[in-house]
């Protein structure tokens, strides 16, 4: 697997984590409001997670940590 490609597979895994991890807190206090429940949760994080601002923040947030830690480890080569 060619190593831009790589980068790029571990930012989607990035932002899928980060999109699991809103479902859980948003989810788990759907329970401790009124209206709460499942139904109630689910469509609070959907409509969280589809905002644009959300999606964007959580994009920038995986490029540029992926392109710090390859920056940091010299581009992926080692040093010798």
């Amino acid at each position: 697997m060619p190593p831009v490609l790589r980068k790029l597979v571990e930012v989607a895994i990035v932002i899928g984590l980060t999109a699991a991890v809103a479902f859980l807190i948003i989810f788990a206090n759907s329970f401790l409001t009124a209206r709460g429940g499942t139904a109630h949760g689910f469509n609070t994080w959907y409509a969280f997670i589809m905002r644009p601002d959300i999606l964007g923040t959580m994009i920038l947030t995986a490029l540029v940590t992926i392109g710090y830690s390859m920056w940091q480890q010299g581009g992926g080569r080692p040093r010798g």
